[in-house]
Protein backbone atom coordinates (compact mmCIF):
# COMPACT_ATOMS: atom_id res chain seq x y z
CA UNK A 1 0.00 0.00 0.00
CA UNK A 2 1.42 3.71 -0.55
CA UNK A 3 1.16 5.99 1.86
CA UNK A 4 -1.68 7.92 1.07
CA UNK A 5 -2.59 8.69 4.63
CA UNK A 6 -5.31 11.23 3.49
CA UNK A 7 -7.42 13.89 5.85
CA UNK A 8 -10.87 14.57 3.63
CA UNK A 9 -12.28 17.87 4.93
CA UNK A 10 -13.51 19.28 1.81
CA UNK A 11 -15.89 18.84 -1.28
CA UNK A 12 -12.58 18.20 -3.63
CA UNK A 13 -11.11 15.91 -1.61
CA UNK A 14 -13.99 13.67 -1.13
CA UNK A 15 -14.65 13.70 -4.73
CA UNK A 16 -11.19 12.77 -5.48
CA UNK A 17 -11.37 10.14 -3.12
CA UNK A 18 -14.57 8.73 -4.29
CA UNK A 19 -13.27 8.99 -7.78
CA UNK A 20 -10.01 6.71 -7.04
CA UNK A 21 -11.90 4.05 -5.34
CA UNK A 22 -14.69 3.80 -7.99
CA UNK A 23 -12.68 0.24 -9.47
CA UNK A 24 -12.97 -1.28 -5.59
CA UNK A 25 -15.47 -4.42 -4.78
CA UNK A 26 -14.66 -4.65 -1.23
CA UNK A 27 -14.03 -1.06 0.59
CA UNK A 28 -12.94 -1.52 4.22
CA UNK A 29 -14.45 0.69 6.95
CA UNK A 30 -14.36 1.72 10.17
CA UNK A 31 -15.68 4.52 12.29
CA UNK A 32 -15.04 7.30 15.19
CA UNK A 33 -18.05 8.91 17.11
CA UNK A 34 -18.84 9.96 20.55
CA UNK A 35 -22.23 8.71 22.14
CA UNK A 36 -21.33 9.30 26.21
CA UNK A 37 -23.83 11.85 26.68
CA UNK A 38 -25.89 11.08 23.57
CA UNK A 39 -28.88 8.52 22.93
CA UNK A 40 -27.81 8.46 19.29
CA UNK A 41 -24.03 8.48 18.07
CA UNK A 42 -22.35 11.66 16.64
CA UNK A 43 -20.47 10.69 14.53
CA UNK A 44 -17.25 12.42 13.85
CA UNK A 45 -14.96 10.00 10.91
CA UNK A 46 -15.53 7.77 8.44
CA UNK A 47 -12.28 5.93 8.26
CA UNK A 48 -11.61 4.27 4.28
CA UNK A 49 -9.20 2.03 3.00
CA UNK A 50 -8.23 0.02 -0.23
CA UNK A 51 -5.18 -1.24 -1.23
CA UNK A 52 -4.27 1.34 -2.63
CA UNK A 53 -5.06 4.05 -0.21
CA UNK A 54 -6.30 5.22 3.70
CA UNK A 55 -8.12 8.13 4.38
CA UNK A 56 -10.09 9.73 7.15
CA UNK A 57 -13.46 11.82 5.95
CA UNK A 58 -14.18 14.66 8.56
CA UNK A 59 -17.92 14.22 9.21
CA UNK A 60 -17.85 17.09 11.47
CA UNK A 61 -16.18 19.56 8.62
CA UNK A 62 -18.93 21.77 6.42
CA UNK A 63 -18.80 18.59 3.92
CA UNK A 64 -21.65 16.93 2.65
CA UNK A 65 -21.30 13.40 3.36
CA UNK A 66 -24.72 12.35 1.06
CA UNK A 67 -21.76 11.22 -1.94
CA UNK A 68 -19.74 8.90 -0.19
CA UNK A 69 -22.67 7.62 1.89
CA UNK A 70 -24.46 7.06 -1.49
CA UNK A 71 -21.14 5.74 -3.32
CA UNK A 72 -20.86 3.02 -0.16
CA UNK A 73 -24.58 1.84 -0.56
CA UNK A 74 -23.83 1.21 -4.27
CA UNK A 75 -24.96 -2.96 -4.51
CA UNK A 76 -21.57 -3.99 -5.94
CA UNK A 77 -20.03 -2.51 -2.58
CA UNK A 78 -19.44 -5.19 0.01
CA UNK A 79 -18.15 -3.10 3.47
CA UNK A 80 -14.79 -4.93 5.69
CA UNK A 81 -15.29 -4.09 8.94
CA UNK A 82 -13.65 -5.68 11.85
CA UNK A 83 -16.68 -5.83 14.97
CA UNK A 84 -19.24 -3.86 12.82
CA UNK A 85 -22.63 -3.83 14.93
CA UNK A 86 -22.17 -0.05 16.01
CA UNK A 87 -20.17 1.15 12.78
CA UNK A 88 -23.54 -0.11 10.87
CA UNK A 89 -25.40 1.73 13.59
CA UNK A 90 -23.97 5.20 13.21
CA UNK A 91 -23.49 4.77 9.41
CA UNK A 92 -27.08 3.70 9.23
CA UNK A 93 -28.43 6.39 10.86
CA UNK A 94 -27.10 9.21 8.54
CA UNK A 95 -27.42 6.98 5.20
CA UNK A 96 -31.06 4.86 6.46
CA UNK A 97 -29.15 1.84 4.30
CA UNK A 98 -26.73 -0.83 4.91
CA UNK A 99 -24.60 -2.56 2.80
CA UNK A 100 -26.21 -5.80 0.70
CA UNK A 101 -22.60 -7.48 1.59
CA UNK A 102 -20.73 -7.77 4.61
CA UNK A 103 -17.55 -9.42 5.91
CA UNK A 104 -16.63 -8.85 9.70
CA UNK A 105 -13.48 -9.93 10.11
CA UNK A 106 -14.09 -10.41 14.00
CA UNK A 107 -16.82 -13.30 12.89
CA UNK A 108 -14.24 -14.57 10.76
CA UNK A 109 -11.58 -14.97 13.22
CA UNK A 110 -14.45 -16.26 15.49
CA UNK A 111 -15.13 -19.16 12.90
CA UNK A 112 -11.14 -20.12 12.97
CA UNK A 113 -11.22 -20.67 16.13
CA UNK A 114 -10.10 -17.30 17.69
CA UNK A 115 -11.90 -15.51 20.77
CA UNK A 116 -15.33 -14.40 19.49
CA UNK A 117 -15.00 -11.03 20.66
CA UNK A 118 -11.64 -10.88 19.71
CA UNK A 119 -10.21 -6.82 19.25
CA UNK A 120 -8.71 -5.58 16.43
CA UNK A 121 -5.81 -5.07 17.89
CA UNK A 122 -4.46 -8.54 19.11
CA UNK A 123 -6.09 -10.04 16.14
CA UNK A 124 -3.25 -8.15 13.87
CA UNK A 125 -0.69 -9.16 16.25
CA UNK A 126 -1.63 -12.78 16.30
CA UNK A 127 -2.09 -12.94 12.18
CA UNK A 128 0.28 -10.81 11.08
CA UNK A 129 2.46 -9.55 13.89
CA UNK A 130 1.70 -6.15 13.99
CA UNK A 131 1.33 -3.94 16.70
CA UNK A 132 -1.20 -1.20 16.86
CA UNK A 133 -0.78 2.10 19.10
CA UNK A 134 -3.97 1.85 21.48
CA UNK A 135 -3.08 4.99 23.76
CA UNK A 136 -4.98 6.95 21.88
CA UNK A 137 -8.15 5.38 22.68
CA UNK A 138 -9.95 7.74 24.71
CA UNK A 139 -9.56 10.51 22.49
CA UNK A 140 -12.03 13.23 22.00
CA UNK A 141 -13.15 12.62 18.08
CA UNK A 142 -15.33 16.05 18.01
CA UNK A 143 -12.29 17.39 19.22
CA UNK A 144 -10.93 20.36 15.98
CA UNK A 145 -8.28 20.55 15.05
CA UNK A 146 -7.20 16.59 15.73
CA UNK A 147 -3.79 15.82 16.52
CA UNK A 148 -2.14 14.05 13.34
CA UNK A 149 -1.12 11.05 16.32
CA UNK A 150 -4.94 10.75 16.33
CA UNK A 151 -5.57 10.54 12.63
CA UNK A 152 -2.78 8.04 12.44
CA UNK A 153 -4.33 5.95 14.98
CA UNK A 154 -7.67 6.26 13.55
CA UNK A 155 -6.33 4.92 9.91
CA UNK A 156 -4.38 1.94 11.34
CA UNK A 157 -7.97 0.73 12.30
CA UNK A 158 -8.97 0.57 8.38
CA UNK A 159 -4.81 0.07 7.25
CA UNK A 160 -4.40 -3.67 7.47
CA UNK A 161 -7.83 -5.10 6.83
CA UNK A 162 -7.28 -6.10 3.35
CA UNK A 163 -4.44 -7.81 3.86
CA UNK A 164 -5.94 -9.30 7.36
CA UNK A 165 -9.30 -10.64 5.65
CA UNK A 166 -6.94 -12.00 2.66
CA UNK A 167 -5.65 -14.28 5.03
CA UNK A 168 -8.82 -15.04 6.77
CA UNK A 169 -10.54 -16.01 3.64
CA UNK A 170 -7.83 -18.40 2.64
CA UNK A 171 -7.87 -20.43 5.83
CA UNK A 172 -12.18 -20.21 5.57
CA UNK A 173 -11.81 -21.73 2.10
CA UNK A 174 -9.43 -24.23 3.73
CA UNK A 175 -11.80 -25.18 5.59
CA UNK A 176 -14.45 -24.84 3.92
CA UNK A 177 -16.38 -22.28 5.96
CA UNK A 178 -17.22 -19.14 3.65
CA UNK A 179 -20.56 -20.41 3.91
CA UNK A 180 -20.22 -19.80 7.21
CA UNK A 181 -19.34 -16.46 7.13
CA UNK A 182 -21.51 -15.26 4.77
CA UNK A 183 -24.70 -16.27 6.69
CA UNK A 184 -23.11 -15.15 10.02
CA UNK A 185 -22.49 -11.67 8.51
CA UNK A 186 -25.87 -11.56 7.14
CA UNK A 187 -27.39 -12.53 10.52
CA UNK A 188 -25.61 -9.21 11.34
CA UNK A 189 -27.00 -7.32 8.96
CA UNK A 190 -30.47 -8.68 10.01
CA UNK A 191 -30.28 -7.77 13.36
CA UNK A 192 -31.77 -4.58 15.44
CA UNK A 193 -29.28 -1.65 15.23
CA UNK A 194 -31.27 -0.05 18.21
CA UNK A 195 -31.65 -2.65 21.30
CA UNK A 196 -35.60 -3.53 21.56
CA UNK A 197 -36.85 -2.53 24.43
CA UNK A 198 -38.28 -6.05 24.93
CA UNK A 199 -34.35 -7.28 24.97
CA UNK A 200 -33.34 -4.60 27.45
CA UNK A 201 -36.11 -5.56 29.81
CA UNK A 202 -34.99 -9.14 29.89
CA UNK A 203 -31.48 -7.96 30.46
CA UNK A 204 -32.52 -6.10 33.81
CA UNK A 205 -31.20 -7.97 37.02
CA UNK A 206 -33.52 -10.13 39.29
CA UNK A 207 -36.42 -9.53 36.75
CA UNK A 208 -37.19 -13.36 36.60
CA UNK A 209 -38.13 -13.69 40.57
CA UNK A 210 -40.54 -10.91 39.65
CA UNK A 211 -43.90 -11.28 39.89
CA UNK A 212 -45.53 -10.91 36.56
CA UNK A 213 -47.37 -7.45 37.12
CA UNK A 214 -44.73 -6.00 38.23
CA UNK A 215 -42.66 -7.58 34.90
CA UNK A 216 -44.87 -6.13 32.67
CA UNK A 217 -44.89 -2.80 34.75
CA UNK A 218 -40.87 -3.28 34.37
CA UNK A 219 -41.60 -3.34 30.66
CA UNK A 220 -43.93 -0.35 30.20
CA UNK A 221 -41.56 1.93 31.76
CA UNK A 222 -38.42 0.28 29.74
CA UNK A 223 -40.30 1.05 26.67
CA UNK A 224 -41.31 5.05 28.06
CA UNK A 225 -37.75 5.42 29.02
CA UNK A 226 -36.52 4.29 25.00
CA UNK A 227 -38.89 7.07 24.24
CA UNK A 228 -37.63 9.66 25.92
CA UNK A 229 -34.44 9.24 25.46
CA UNK A 230 -34.37 9.11 22.09
CA UNK A 231 -36.64 12.05 22.09
CA UNK A 232 -34.23 13.98 24.66
CA UNK A 233 -30.68 11.83 22.69
CA UNK A 234 -29.68 11.39 26.20
CA UNK A 235 -28.34 8.09 27.84
CA UNK A 236 -31.42 5.83 28.87
CA UNK A 237 -29.26 5.75 32.29
CA UNK A 238 -29.67 9.78 32.62
CA UNK A 239 -33.14 9.44 32.03
CA UNK A 240 -33.59 6.70 34.60
CA UNK A 241 -31.34 4.03 35.86
CA UNK A 242 -32.56 0.24 36.08
CA UNK A 243 -32.67 0.08 39.45
CA UNK A 244 -34.89 3.01 40.13
CA UNK A 245 -37.07 1.45 37.22
CA UNK A 246 -37.48 -1.28 38.93
CA UNK A 247 -38.11 -0.34 42.19
CA UNK A 248 -41.14 2.05 40.32
CA UNK A 249 -42.56 -1.18 38.65
CA UNK A 250 -42.35 -3.23 41.86
CA UNK A 251 -44.29 -0.07 43.70
CA UNK A 252 -46.54 0.76 40.77
CA UNK A 253 -46.79 4.58 42.48
CA UNK A 254 -50.69 6.00 41.28
CA UNK A 255 -50.07 9.65 42.41
CA UNK A 256 -47.05 12.27 42.26
CA UNK A 257 -46.96 11.71 46.39
CA UNK A 258 -46.67 8.17 45.74
CA UNK A 259 -43.42 8.80 43.13
CA UNK A 260 -41.78 11.44 45.22
CA UNK A 261 -41.96 9.28 47.85
CA UNK A 262 -39.58 5.65 46.35
CA UNK A 263 -36.32 5.38 47.56
CA UNK A 264 -33.70 7.69 46.25
CA UNK A 265 -36.05 9.37 43.83
CA UNK A 266 -34.67 12.46 42.47
CA UNK A 267 -36.96 15.41 43.15
CA UNK A 268 -36.18 16.73 39.53
CA UNK A 269 -36.83 13.65 37.76
CA UNK A 270 -40.39 13.46 39.47
CA UNK A 271 -41.39 16.72 38.70
CA UNK A 272 -40.14 16.68 35.24
CA UNK A 273 -41.63 13.11 33.93
CA UNK A 274 -44.18 11.86 36.66
CA UNK A 275 -47.34 12.43 35.07
CA UNK A 276 -45.42 10.33 32.33
CA UNK A 277 -43.58 7.53 34.33
CA UNK A 278 -47.38 7.28 36.48
CA UNK A 279 -48.98 6.82 32.69
CA UNK A 280 -46.26 4.36 31.89
CA UNK A 281 -47.32 2.33 35.34
CA UNK A 282 -50.59 2.65 35.28
CA UNK A 283 -50.71 0.96 31.36
CA UNK A 284 -48.36 -1.60 32.06
CA UNK A 285 -50.67 -4.17 30.69
CA UNK A 286 -51.50 -2.34 27.70
CA UNK A 287 -47.87 -2.57 26.64
CA UNK A 288 -46.71 -2.68 23.00
CA UNK A 289 -44.32 -6.06 23.88
CA UNK A 290 -47.02 -7.38 26.45
CA UNK A 291 -47.22 -10.85 23.61
CA UNK A 292 -43.46 -11.12 23.76
CA UNK A 293 -43.45 -11.44 27.51
CA UNK A 294 -46.03 -14.00 27.69
CA UNK A 295 -44.54 -15.82 25.32
CA UNK A 296 -41.47 -16.34 26.88
CA UNK A 297 -43.13 -16.81 30.29
CA UNK A 298 -44.94 -19.75 29.03
CA UNK A 299 -42.06 -20.37 26.85
CA UNK A 300 -41.59 -24.87 26.99
CA UNK A 301 -38.51 -25.44 29.49
CA UNK A 302 -35.73 -28.19 28.46
CA UNK A 303 -35.81 -31.05 30.47
CA UNK A 304 -32.31 -30.34 32.69
CA UNK A 305 -30.58 -34.12 31.93
CA UNK A 306 -31.15 -33.26 28.54
CA UNK A 307 -29.58 -30.10 28.25
CA UNK A 308 -26.47 -31.10 30.40
CA UNK A 309 -25.97 -34.19 28.02
CA UNK A 310 -26.36 -31.76 25.00
CA UNK A 311 -24.11 -29.17 26.46
CA UNK A 312 -21.22 -32.01 27.06
CA UNK A 313 -21.99 -32.96 23.12
CA UNK A 314 -21.74 -29.84 21.87
CA UNK A 315 -18.54 -28.42 23.88
CA UNK A 316 -17.42 -31.23 22.28
CA UNK A 317 -18.85 -30.81 18.64
CA UNK A 318 -17.44 -27.11 18.83
CA UNK A 319 -13.62 -28.82 20.14
CA UNK A 320 -13.98 -31.03 17.35
CA UNK A 321 -14.06 -28.30 14.66
CA UNK A 322 -11.83 -26.28 16.62
CA UNK A 323 -14.10 -23.11 17.28
CA UNK A 324 -15.18 -21.61 20.95
CA UNK A 325 -18.41 -23.11 22.16
CA UNK A 326 -19.98 -19.34 22.53
CA UNK A 327 -19.06 -19.50 18.58
CA UNK A 328 -21.43 -22.37 18.33
CA UNK A 329 -24.03 -21.69 20.11
CA UNK A 330 -25.45 -20.18 23.47
CA UNK A 331 -27.20 -21.81 26.48
CA UNK A 332 -30.56 -20.38 25.64
CA UNK A 333 -29.82 -21.52 21.81
CA UNK A 334 -29.44 -24.78 22.77
CA UNK A 335 -32.61 -24.95 25.08
CA UNK A 336 -34.44 -23.76 21.58
CA UNK A 337 -33.08 -26.90 20.12
CA UNK A 338 -34.18 -29.44 22.72
CA UNK A 339 -38.00 -27.81 22.93
CA UNK A 340 -38.32 -27.52 19.17
CA UNK A 341 -38.08 -23.40 18.91
CA UNK A 342 -34.70 -23.23 17.34
CA UNK A 343 -34.86 -19.88 15.46
CA UNK A 344 -32.21 -17.41 14.77
CA UNK A 345 -28.28 -18.22 14.63
CA UNK A 346 -29.42 -22.24 15.01
CA UNK A 347 -32.73 -22.47 12.44
CA UNK A 348 -32.98 -25.33 10.57
CA UNK A 349 -31.23 -24.39 7.15
CA UNK A 350 -28.21 -22.51 8.88
CA UNK A 351 -24.85 -24.24 9.40
CA UNK A 352 -24.72 -24.27 12.91
CA UNK A 353 -28.35 -26.97 12.64
CA UNK A 354 -26.23 -28.70 10.60
CA UNK A 355 -23.46 -29.27 12.66
CA UNK A 356 -25.37 -29.80 15.70
CA UNK A 357 -29.20 -31.30 14.54
CA UNK A 358 -27.52 -34.97 15.08
CA UNK A 359 -27.07 -34.33 18.75
CA UNK A 360 -30.33 -33.04 19.68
Amino acid sequence: MRDTDLLIDNTESLTNLISNTLAETIISLDTEFLRERTYFPQLCLIQVATPQLTACVDCLADLDLQPLLEYLLEPQRIWLLHSARQDLEVIHQHSHGLPTQLIDSQIAAGLLGYAPQIGLQDLLEEVLNVKLDKTLARTNWADRPLPKPAVQYALDDVRYLSTLWEILKSELEDRNRLGWLKEDCQLALNAPLVTPAVTLWARLKGLSSMEDNVKYAALSLVEWREKCAQKLNRPRRWILSDVLLLRIAKTLPTTQKNLSSIAEMPQRLAERFGTEILAAAANHDQSEEISSIQKQLDKPRPDKNKLKQLQDDFKQRAQELGIRPEVLATRKELCELIVGTASGRVAKGGWRWDVLSDLV
